[in-house]
């Protein structure tokens, strides 16, 4: 355990996460005994993307995607994204860090947005 917490110490020095997901992975080994932070069942599973109209209260966009598929268009996506010129990370977008932060178990809402003009509020969690 103590490796996984010098690795997440290590990530954050290097600017490859957050001060706050390097808490939030901290944390969650605190709680999770040693035994459970290797099962794969702690690992996450699915990406969630839900857009409610407000006025509604109607689901108008509800997307599950498995989190391998996430991790490869992470990857993909950079790597793409630089060929045409677009820098992720100069645009606050830190995609090794999340990537990074998913891998080590990093689970719940990461994105939380109410539109009041649009009237429609977004989830993404990872569960």
């Amino acid at each position: 355990m103590d490796e996984e917490r010098i690795r997440v110490l290590n990530m954050l020095k290097e600017g490859k996460i957050t001060p706050d997901e390097a808490m939030r992975i901290l944390e969650a080994m605190e709680t999770v005994p040693d035994k459970e932070v290797e099962a794969p069942q702690s690992r996450a599973k699915w990406l969630r993307v839900k857009v409610t109209d407000l006025k509604t209260g109607r689901a108008k966009v509800s997307v599950n995607l498995p989190m391998g598929i996430v991790d490869w268009a992470l990857r993909t996506g950079t790597r793409v994204a630089s060929i045409g010129g677009t820098d992720l990370n100069g645009m606050g977008i830190d995609v090794e860090g999340l990537r990074a932060a998913i891998s080590y178990g990093l689970k719940g809402k990461i994105v939380d947005v109410t539109d009041d003009d649009g009237s429609e509020h977004v989830e993404v969690i990872i569960e």
